[in-house]
């Protein structure tokens, strides 16, 4: 969290809850949570720097173990859960 705050207009932003910090605090909770079930299973995800978007990136089976977690997570954040479409376990959304 630190690392947000001490962006440039970072303490302001995430005091009023702006969109680009509840992006990054959405990230953190992702990045934390695949991290820790890493712990665990080393070959359950890989996390590396992708160069082309200057970012960390995840892999990972779509019907292994982060994938099932990530879709419980990703429903609390699913507004339209009666809505079928093409990414049944909700992690691109």
């Amino acid at each position: 969290m630190q690392f947000y705050l001490n962006r440039k207009a970072g303490e302001a932003s995430f005091k009023e809850g702006s969109p680009e910090f509840l992006h990054y605090y959405k990230n953190c909770c992702l990045y934390n949570l695949v991290y820790d079930m890493m712990e665990d299973d080393p070959e359950c995800a890989k996390m590396y720097w992708d160069e082309h978007t200057k970012s960390v990136a995840l892999a990972f089976p779509m019907k292994g173990k982060v994938a099932m977690e990530l879709a419980t997570v990703a429903s609390f954040f699913n507004e339209d859960e009666d809505e079928e479409d093409e990414d049944p376990y909700g992690i691109f959304q």
